[in-house]
């Protein structure tokens, strides 16, 4: 009997867990789609812009293509100068619609002369780089790894770690080496919290169930989020779950290459958890929580889990149609 209703209990706890999902996208996502709040805007501004960016991109080019894209670029850049208060993304877009209209194949198009006359007072694009670049076989090269077993193999989640914080710049040159994560239309809606405060780290491990007999001991920790206000789609209700674990990857393999250990800590928690954790310390309604990362140095000497790998031949399936019956 109680086995019976330990199954269904389950089920029960998924759905409240999915209720709470549910209400969180409601309550924070995009939607409503307003672009007059500056955050929204720039993420649908990325979404749009990075169409044109492709297009610049493409060798082979239609010229009558990409300008509907390019119009909405406009419309947006226009709410945004409209409000005087500019984000990346806006300012990103405005750089991109430049380089659009003034590339060889459409600088002499009649809608390019239109928007350069709607564009030409405004002066606060973008000084980074965007667009489009060259990139050659060379370029590749440089970041091949002359043995990527080693490098791979060689990362193991750490349990234990020195006493010893580790030092902001390498935590900002991590976050920066995992920036490059490719991400749904370039939306990049990642945020990170890190703490080396004792009591902060073993309250927020209170929360977290898979922290038994090393929590105390974690000398840093960080709670990676996704930014609901980047997903607009009904169908994009899943997509901040899985940009965030991208970019936890990378980030995790970031700190590998830079001699720095991690240990994963999983964020599947109930609503109630959720919100303790919320209620405790500043993390963003709309930030959804994808999991915690403890990190550190690592001892001389140290015991790992062997942790063995599935056999290649069980995760790997050559794609193939299936047979079409014909009538």
């Amino acid at each position: 009997m109680w086995k019976k209703l330990r199954k269904y209990g389950r089920v029960v706890n998924a759905l409240i867990g999915f209720l709470y999902d549910f209400k969180r996208f409601y309550l924070y996502s995009a939607w409503k789609a307003d672009m007059q709040n500056k955050e929204i805007r720039n993420y649908h501004m990325v979404k749009v812009y990075h169409s044109l960016e492709k297009s610049l991109s493409f060798k082979r080019r239609n010229k009558e293509s990409g300008w509907s894209t390019a119009k909405m670029v406009l419309e947006l850049i226009k709410i945004a100068d409209s409000t005087n208060d500019y984000g990346f993304h806006d300012k990103a877009g405005l750089s991109v619609l430049k380089k659009f209209i003034n590339h060889p194949d459409n600088t002499g198009h009649e809608h390019a002369q239109k928007i350069k006359q709607e564009i030409k007072n405004l002066h606060w694009s973008s000084d980074d780089a965007h667009g489009t670049k060259h990139y050659k076989d060379n370029d590749l090269l440089r970041g091949k790894l002359i043995n990527p077993e080693a490098f791979f193999l060689s990362r193991y989640s750490l349990r234990e770690f020195k006493q010893e914080k580790v030092e902001a710049l390498q935590i900002e040159r991590a976050i920066s080496l995992a920036m490059k994560t490719p991400s749904v239309c370039n939306r990049q809606a990642w945020h990170v919290y890190h703490s080396d405060n004792q009591e902060s780290i073993r309250k927020a491990l209170s929360y977290q169930q898979g922290n038994r007999g090393f929590g105390d001991e974690v000398p840093n920790l960080m709670i990676i989020t996704s930014d609901l206000k980047a997903f607009m789609p009904g169908q994009e209700h899943y997509q901040h779950w899985i940009d965030g674990g991208l970019f936890s990857m990378s980030l995790i393999y970031a700190f590998h290459s830079l001699g720095i250990v991690s240990c994963c800590l999983n964020w599947s928690q109930s609503p109630s958890n959720d919100l303790k954790l919320r209620s405790t310390f500043n993390i963003r309604p709309n930030d959804t929580v994808i999991m915690m990362l403890a990190f550190g140095y690592p001892d001389k000497d140290n015991n790992v889990c062997v942790s063995a790998r599935r056999p290649l031949e069980e995760i790997y399936t050559k794609l193939e149609m299936k047979d079409k019956a014909y009538s």
